[in-house]
């Protein structure tokens, strides 16, 4: 039996209660739906306006990196970063009218509202620019047309941005900047933005060049690098020659970031926490250059004087002198000289000579043809080289060949000291092209080297002047190259075969960069250099480098003997090619008169502490005779005589030994040792 319960009916409250839920619900999702509209109307519509008052508070500043400093053997700084203020324009400053009024009415001797009331913001703008020209011009080395030219171009390109109007300004002068702006009443400086009116003060860096000798063909230059189109903005500043070029992305380091936000005053808004990339500075870096023996070497190229017996530049009247001083125990580059009718103080140097400059090498070349032929073992110091009579050889294979002296037959070691053309060419000949070639290529002809400059030349030989690969060179070539015509080289080849004859026939390049520093010049991380490979005997190196004694003391090079030091060298005399345009066509000519004599050598020839390269390209002396042995020699000789005074080396020979007949000399007289030091 079911039991049924009787149904209430609605209250007249109940209904009500519904009807206020509904609309609750009603409103609520009303609500939602504004919210959506009025967030789908901020993202899409409104979006770009709203982005554009952001970033009219949102500021983002580079930190700059402090570059690499460069330093010397014994870490004298060569090139470093010196604080400077970099001076940044706001143009989104000159939008405010009532802030360029309140800044030019002390200037214009009229109120702010008079300003507001009588000019347009356009006139304003102009007028605060010309004032702000006016202080901030001579400061910033620029005429006050170059500063309104930038700040007008920017205004109207991009009126709300910020550019650097002047990268680098001393610390004195921008105070002394600030000063004036705010006696002529262009505000305060704001020491929490950095900022005065619309220029804002930001840390830099310049850099500087500390030493008292010319470097730029060593160390090169940094600046901004010239625009690869007209109209285009200036690049960053950045290595532009030498060294600075070459280890570019390892001087430099990387610039850091920071962002922060700004109120409607223009002030830093503390709260706010931007991302912040810190900089990371440039790593240090040590040549094997030695400063001080750079100085002397600058010293002697610009002396005179009327001593006998000696050479100065002036008298040669050269279009060029080129002087390589180096460790041969290292291989570093201590000391380099130039000197041309081109480059100056008002034009200096940014090639490296060393690297770039190509020559025909002359006899120098022989040192790599006698030690050549020695380490095939078929030849030794003493084996006899026939001589035609009258040093004139014709036969028929190869062009005539022509010796200054007619020596007749010639053992190997005199084959250098005489410097005969004929017997180099036998020596060569004995060995065949491909395999003549073959250890050219091996001493570093005909290939870049590794040396640390922006650009190195490869040299070639005649016929193969790309130098691209061997199996070229013909008996014709051999015969010329064997003396030293017919092959083009550079400093760096030629001081790297003369290092390998010195280190007993191992090859090491000639470099300039020894290591990455600490700020405090302590050593971090070498160079990266391959293993040094074995090109000739030592027994071959050994009886070059005693030929080498002997062509000073009684050979070609005998000028350029010492009354202190045993050097040992080796002379050259070239005949200089010179690019003649004939029917249309680059042809190298010889021209009559033309020649470049150079000097290879190292001191003291027992125990060598310095090894060097003096080059004289076309010298025009009627005092000198155009030979390697009575130009290039005597100036080595000057110049590693007080090089050895540099470095403390005490001298081999009382100086009164040298007067005694050369018999006496044999054994020659000791000086008193006294210590030595690098």
């Amino acid at each position: 039996m079911s039991i049924s319960h009787p149904v209430r009916p609605p209250e007249p409250g109940d209904r009500c209660l519904r009807i206020r839920a509904g609309l609750v619900c009603a409103g609520v999702a009303s609500i939602f739906i504004l919210l959506g509209w009025r967030l789908v109307h901020l993202q899409v519509r409104e979006h770009g306006r709203l982005q554009a008052e952001v970033e009219l508070h949102r500021r983002t500043e580079t930190l700059d990196a402090s570059r690499g400093a460069i330093l010397d053997a014994r870490n004298r700084l060569l090139a470093v970063d010196e604080p400077v203020q970099k001076v940044i324009f706001d143009c989104n400053y000159l939008q405010s009218g009532e802030k360029l009024a309140d800044a030019i009415e002390k200037s214009e001797n009229m109120s702010s509202l008079d300003l507001r009331h009588t000019f347009s913001l356009e006139i304003i703008q102009q007028r605060y620019i010309a004032h702000m020209a006016r202080l901030c011009a001579p400061a910033m080395g620029m005429t006050e047309q170059e500063f309104q030219e930038k700040v007008s171009s920017r205004l109207a390109s991009r009126p709300n941005s910020q550019f650097p109007i002047c990268r680098k300004i001393s610390v004195a002068d921008a105070l002394k900047l600030r000063d004036a702006l705010e006696s002529a009443g262009f505000g305060r400086y704001r020491e929490n933005v950095g900022s005065q009116g619309s220029l804002i003060f930001r840390n830099s860096f310049d850099r500087t060049y500390p030493a008292n000798v010319p470097l730029t063909h060593i160390v090169g230059a940094f600046g901004e690098p010239p625009t690869l189109k007209a109209g285009d903005q200036p690049r960053p500043p950045q290595g532009v020659a030498g060294v600075e070029k070459f280890f570019e992305n390892s001087l430099h380091g990387t610039d850091g970031e920071r962002e922060y936000e700004i109120d409607g005053w223009r002030n830093e808004i503390p709260a706010y926490r931007g991302h912040l990339i810190p900089p990371r500075n440039g790593k240090n870096l040590r040549l094997s250059i030695d400063l001080g023996l750079q100085s002397l070497l600058e010293a002697e190229l610009d002396a005179t004087g009327p001593r006998q017996g000696e050479v100065y530049l002036d008298e040669l009247n050269a279009e060029r002198v080129i002087v390589v001083l180096f460790d041969p125990a290292t291989m570093g580059v201590r000391a380099i000289g130039c000197r041309d009718k081109v480059h100056g103080v008002e034009k200096p140097l940014l090639t490296n000579p060393v690297s770039e400059y190509l020559y025909e090498p002359g006899s120098t070349i022989k040192i790599v043809t006698l030690a050549t032929a020695l380490n095939t073992g078929r030849v030794n110091a003493n084996t006899v080289i026939p001589i035609p009579n009258g040093g004139y050889y014709n036969g028929g294979d190869v062009s005539p060949i022509r010796d200054e002296h007619d020596d007749g037959p010639l053992s190997v070691a005199d084959v250098l000291v005489k410097s005969s053309n004929i017997g180099a060419f036998e020596l060569a000949r004995m060995q065949g092209s491909v395999r003549f070639e073959q250890k050219i290529r091996e001493f570093g002809f005909c290939q870049k080297t590794g040396f640390e400059s922006p650009v190195e030349s490869r040299g070639w030989t005649a016929g193969n002047e790309r130098g691209d690969r061997t199996g070229k060179m013909t008996l014709e070539t051999l015969s010329r190259v064997a003396f030293g015509n017919a092959i083009v080289v550079t400093p760096a080849q030629m001081c790297g075969a003369l290092g390998c004859i010195i280190n007993d026939g191992t090859l090491r390049p000639l470099h300039l960069a020894e290591s990455w520093v600490d700020d405090r010049g302590n050593h971090l991380e070498a160079m990266d250099r391959p293993e040094p490979p074995q090109i000739i005997s030592a027994r071959a190196a050994e009886v070059v480098r005693r030929a080498m004694l002997q062509v000073v003391e009684r050979g070609s090079g005998k000028p350029g003997r010492s009354q202190l030091f045993e050097i040992a060298g080796k002379t050259g005399t070239a005949r200089k090619a010179t690019t003649v345009i004939e029917k249309g066509r680059a042809k190298q000519k010889y021209i009559p008169g033309d020649v470049i004599c150079s000097f290879i050598g190292f001191l003291p020839a027992d125990k060598p502490r310095l090894a060097g390269l003096v080059i004289v390209d076309q010298p025009k002396s009627p005092k000198h005779s155009a030979y390697g042995g009575h130009i290039a020699a005597p100036l080595f000789r000057r110049i590693a005589e007080k090089a050895m005074a540099y470095y403390e080396v005490a001298p081999q020979f009382s100086p009164e030994v040298r007067k005694l007949p050369q018999a006496a000399a044999n054994t020659p007289a000791r000086a008193p040792l006294r210590p030595t030091s690098r």
